[in-house]
């Protein structure tokens, strides 16, 4: 056990020596670290290659096939991951093709009936095949690794699609706060706070966007025109606001990430002196906060 972990130290030391003075070249000579990381690559799979005793090793067909992935990556830390696990491969390659070498010799030794030499080559066979299990197994770790950010950026990336387009499907305006969504006061009859059914399919999207994404919460906000007295508005407004909120409740969202607020007509967005005008003005805006941001 302890001639293993000097092998498996010795190994690693080299190969950190390796990189730093790779790094070091990188500092000076302005060259990007991915384009050295690539090269020393190259150079162990073409070291592995020149061996003749490589030619038919299983590692140097796996070394081939993650350097000509890591040539055509176009992610940064993809190309590292795939450059380190050649390179390894490549040494893996050249351990096999020694050992196989001291294989050859032992056979050789025994033939000569030469005990001592035999026993000497024999210790460094062992140590040798010891070497080489130790570095597939960091090579199996490392493409492990690798499978597993890759899929985990498959799942973030899959996951981002879905939240754009369920946004889209809302069709509100982006805000600096979140997503805005308005319901005009055709939802409402005349002077009072209860919703209509044709509001239901627009408050139900809210809220299935709201039970799949937890971490956002609900800003809901009345607004009214200039007609009528400004205490009667803010309380119509406020009504309203808390009509909506009532109704995402039902829809199983939670009261503490829903807050309902009247302006009453103190938030204009159209002058109120035409028809048209009034109209915009009397409504509810819903906004869906950015995730994670507070009520407030």
């Amino acid at each position: 056990m302890r001639k293993t972990g000097i092998h498996q130290s010795y190994f690693i030391k080299t190969l950190a020596i390796s990189m730093t003075v790779s790094s070091l070249i990188t500092g000076c000579s302005g060259v990007p670290e991915k384009d050295i990381i690539l090269k020393d690559a190259r150079d162990a799979y073409a070291e592995a290659k020149a061996n003749p005793h490589t030619t038919n090793v299983e590692a140097m067909y796996d070394a081939s096939q993650a350097l000509e992935k890591a040539e055509k990556a176009e992610d940064a830390e993809k190309m590292t991951h795939l450059a380190y696990l050649a390179q390894k491969q490549a040494h893996i390659a050249v351990a096999v093709a020694e050992r196989k070498t001291a294989d050859t010799q032992r056979q050789g030794l025994v033939k000569d009936k030469d005990s001592v030499l035999i026993a000497a080559r024999e210790r460094q066979i062992v140590a040798k095949s010891r070497e080489v299990e130790m570095a597939t197994l960091q090579a199996r770790r490392t493409r492990g690794q690798l499978l597993a950010e890759q899929a985990k950026t498959q799942q973030l990336q899959s996951t981002t699609q879905q939240l754009q387009k369920q946004l889209a499907e809302l069709k509100g305006r982006q805000t600096e706060r979140g997503l805005v969504l308005t319901l005009g006061d055709v939802l409402f009859e005349t002077g009072k706070a209860d919703l209509l059914s044709s509001a239901t399919r627009k408050i139900e999207s809210v809220a299935t966007f709201l039970r799949q994404n937890p971490n956002r919460n609900v800003l809901v906000e009345g607004h009214t025109d200039n007609r009528g007295s400004e205490d009667y508005n803010l309380g119509l407004s406020q009504r309203r606001a808390d009509s909506v909120r009532f109704a995402l409740i039902r829809s199983r969202i939670p009261s503490n990430r829903i807050l309902a607020r009247g302006f009453g007509e103190n938030s204009s967005i159209a002058s109120n002196s035409t028809e048209r005008g009034r109209q915009q003005n009397r409504r509810v805006e819903i906004t869906i906060l950015n995730e994670g941001e507070i009520l407030r």
